[in-house]
């Protein structure tokens, strides 16, 4: 491992004040994000509006089975941005799957950020996840960070998120073909590691039992899960509920006892990278002495900053993501525009410096 991530975390009103003083009139940067249906996806980019200098590009991720619920809300945050932004916002939009349902979104967000990149000399770059989907989040975060290193830029990785929020209501659909997240596959699909014990860290989700069973199969039922369960969570109650409507899952398919079960917060990725380093290296230090070759696959599903901390130590230790599109989603009831005027009720920012 190299650059630790989690060393010069930013969170709270420490955010908003980075957000405030750091970028000066001398610094060029690139901000990217995306055009979501969250209030929290406006926050980042409204606090730079007045900051010179900054060129605001947002990815509109298209997908095939969308509600006229969810489009109105996309339309409604659009708006939202323009009043904020007005001509310094471009959006480009980039398809998600295939016509045959291929998932396209990482190679199709890095292809598009990467000539936002190269159009012009940066000195900054912040990448707004709040919106994003994590296979097009992740891609892009790898991305940058690379160009960062090559080209002596910083990199700023911003998220927002609220305990509640407008997505209450919205269900996601995942389509049917698993494939490992842009960029971030490494050597698990080689024949050197083809007889290397699978251990699987995945993020437990409400209504998620089909979905972790087809990922469980696809990646040859790993010889160890250990599932993330949210604790502390906004619910108190929400991990105890989880891990009793996906006992099936847990106990029953995966043979996996209370022992293995990871306990993070919710609303602390640096909790989630620390518990998921701690177990990689100490499964990488018991099984070298026995020479016998393991690797870490990560899988995120449920809230977004837990599946923050994944990415960063997939980042640091290039470790695995294994992930199901998100292809539509559904509506359960009716759903609202939530004012986006209001301060989210978390805020990170990891800063990716060139040394």
């Amino acid at each position: 491992m190299g650059f630790d991530p989690v060393k010069s975390a930013l969170s709270g009103k420490d955010v908003i004040e980075y957000l405030g003083t750091y970028f000066r009139p001398e610094c060029r940067t690139l901000f990217i994000g995306n055009v979501g249906f969250s209030a929290d996806a406006i926050f980042c980019a409204s606090r730079l509006a007045a900051t010179p200098n900054v060129d605001f590009r947002f990815i509109f991720e298209r997908r095939p089975d969308i509600p006229t619920e969810i489009g109105a809300l996309g339309k409604a945050r659009e708006k939202e941005l323009r009043a904020i932004l007005g001509s310094r916002l471009v959006i480009e939009p980039i398809e998600v799957c295939a016509s045959d349902g291929a998932p396209l979104a990482g190679r199709n967000a890095c292809r598009q950020t990467h000539q936002w990149f190269t159009s012009t000399k940066y000195t900054d770059v912040v990448v707004d996840g709040t919106g994003m989907s994590r296979s097009t989040f992740f891609p892009v975060v790898k991305q940058m960070i690379e160009y960062g290193r090559r080209d002596k830029i910083r990199v700023h990785l911003v998220v927002a998120d609220s305990d509640s929020n407008c997505s209450v209501g919205i269900e996601s659909i995942s389509g049917e073909r698993g494939d490992w997240i842009h960029g971030f596959q490494g050597e698990v699909d080689t024949d050197g590691m083809s007889n290397a014990l699978r251990l699987w860290v995945v993020q437990l989700k409400e209504g998620s039992g089909p979905v972790l069973s087809r990922l469980f199969t696809d990646l040859g039922a790993p010889s160890e899960v250990c599932p993330i369960v949210p604790f502390p969570a906004a619910v108190p109650t929400r991990g105890d509920r989880l891990l009793f409507d996906l006992r099936e899952r847990w106990i029953d398919d995966w043979g996996e006892s209370p022992l293995s079960l990871i306990y993070a917060d919710e609303s602390d990725p640096t909790d989630v990278y620390r518990a998921i380093v701690e177990l990689h290296e100490a499964r990488q230090e018991s099984l070298s002495g026995a020479q016998v070759s393991s690797v870490t696959i990560l899988s995120p599903l449920g809230r977004r900053l837990p599946s923050v901390g994944m990415l960063l130590a997939a980042q640091a230790y290039e470790l695995p993501l294994y992930y199901l599109e998100t292809v539509g989603y559904k509506v359960n009831g009716s759903i609202q525009l939530v004012a986006a005027s209001s301060e989210p009720d978390h805020l990170w920012c990891f800063r990716f410096l060139p040394n």
